[in-house]
């Protein structure tokens, strides 16, 4: 039984009580006894009634006046206040109810004062800039790395991102986050902004969704700042260093294929270890000639700008290409390879003409590598299979390159793609190999809003399967 409800009986039965005594002094009266003396005594029994209502009254007026006073200290934040009421009075079960949930309240802010003080010396802490907003895309939390990060003076809680930090692209990817409200969408997101002449900043986005998908609020998001600025210098310098150092060593080079050509063709009389000797001078600056070109072309790779998918800055459409005419193309250029091999090309690609959003000299080099690749492995009389299948949604085409040779490990197939990384146990089976082709390829592809990777061949193909994607282009139809 609640306490008011117990406060309501107990009042009821006071009254009645009261009420039965007064009306029954009129029955201890003398039955001789005048009306006007009669009258009197029944006013006296009901002042005497009254008195009593009086003083319950009051005293459940000062219990209540209690319990509306310590209600509201514990609602204004004094955590601490308490009820002392007597013992088995009429607000006891009250009483004890609201000094539990005072306790409880007090301890629930402890914790969290504690733990915000916690987050605030992280926050402090912490090199990287963050910036929380809310849901209506306003700076909520700003920690003093990004206030030192940010090239506006003054405060910068209140304001959008882009009045703290003028970038478009940040600016519209934190529209797009904190404005989908299906929560399909993926909750985070990442980009590279340059803030100030020379300092880029790569920032990671998260949307802060709480709750079930039926009772899901918007609670904004997060942004976490981290200077990649060293980072993108380092690098530049150190492809500015290759791309220097790979075109100085072309002239020596080609003095010394120069010289190894002219005295292999202009003395035929040299002995058969010579010849070797000279063989072996020709054979290894060619290498090494190959080495610097691909070098020079990943130094040209990494100068170009993002493709469509990427995050830096805004490129120029991609021009389109025809697949089958720069596989044919890289074909004619592998096949004195595969024919020392005796190796042969099986090429599956539909007949219908596909057009993809790529460069038609590099997606000819790409197609050119990976042939390379298939044949350099490949055992001698196999086949090298090409692929090509657009997906369902006619958005993009995966084209695959695969042969029967041994196959990469699972625990190496992300690496192939690394500058000058190659499997170890066919190093030295593999003659020729800069190390840097595949590089290349992941490099284009990438570039062109694609992915490459290898998988293990399926079927009558036992070896290796390199695929990558590309965007399809509109047909003019389609466009039109």
């Amino acid at each position: 039984m609640s306490a008011v409800a117990s406060l309501g009986l107990r009042a009821a039965g006071v009254g009645l009580a009261v009420t039965a005594a007064s009306l029954a002094v009129a029955e201890f009266l003398p039955a001789g006894l005048p009306r006007a003396d009669r009258l009197p005594a029944l006013a006296v029994a009901l002042l005497l009634a009254g008195a009593v209502f009086l003083v319950i009254g009051r005293r459940l007026a000062r219990s209540l006046a209690e319990v509306i006073a310590v209600a509201r200290a514990i609602g204004d934040g004094d955590f601490r206040r308490r009820l002392h009421l007597s013992p088995g009075g009429e607000f006891t079960a009250l009483a004890e109810a609201v000094n539990h949930m005072a306790r409880r309240i007090e301890s629930h802010i402890a914790t969290i004062t504690d733990q915000k003080t916690q987050l605030e010396a992280i926050l402090d802490g912490m090199r990287e800039g963050v910036m929380v907003l809310d849901a209506a895309g306003k700076i909520r939390v700003a920690n003093p790395a990004l206030r030192r990060i940010v090239p506006v003076t003054g405060e910068v809680l209140g304001r959008r991102p882009i009045e703290a930090a003028p970038s478009p692209e940040l600016q519209l990817a934190c529209d797009r986050l904190l404005g989908d409200r299906s929560g399909e969408s993926p909750s985070g997101a990442a980009l590279e902004v340059e803030l100030a002449p020379g300092r880029f900043y790569e920032v990671s986005l998260v949307r802060l969704d709480q709750g079930p998908a039926d009772t899901r609020r918007d609670h904004g998001a997060v942004l976490v700042f981290h200077d990649v600025s060293e980072m993108r210098r380092l690098s530049r310098v150190r492809r500015d260093f290759a791309a220097n150092v790979t075109h100085e060593m072309r002239t020596p080079l080609t003095s010394i294929k120069g010289y190894a050509e002219t005295l292999l063709s202009a003395v035929p009389e040299l002995t058969p270890e010579k010849r070797r000797f000279l063989d072996v001078i020709l054979k290894n600056a060619n290498h090494m000639s190959k080495m610097v070109d691909d070098i020079l072309t990943l130094a040209r790779l990494e100068e170009q700008p993002e493709g469509p998918s990427g995050a830096k800055g805004q490129a120029a459409p991609a021009p389109t290409a025809d697949p089958a005419a720069a596989l044919a193309e890289a074909m004619r250029e592998c096949e004195p390879l595969a024919e020392a091999k005796r190796l042969s090309f099986d090429n599956r690609l539909p007949e219908e003409a596909l057009s993809v959003r790529c460069d038609t000299g590099q997606l000819t080099q790409v197609w050119r590598n990976l042939l390379e690749n298939a044949t350099r492995f490949a055992p001698e009389g196999t086949r090298i299979v090409l692929t090509a299948s657009p997906d369902p949604g006619g958005e993009t085409v995966t084209f695959g390159v695969l042969d029967q040779g041994p196959g990469i490990p699972p625990e190496e197939r992300q690496r192939v793609f690394e500058r000058f990384y190659r499997v170890e146990r066919h190093r030295s089976k593999t003659p020729g190999s800069t190390g840097l082709g595949l590089a290349i390829v992941k490099h284009i592809v990438e570039r062109h809003g694609g992915r490459v990777w290898v998988d293990r061949a399926r079927g009558e193909m036992t070896g290796a399967a390199f695929h990558f994607t590309l965007n399809l282009a509109r047909r003019p139809q389609t466009e039109a």
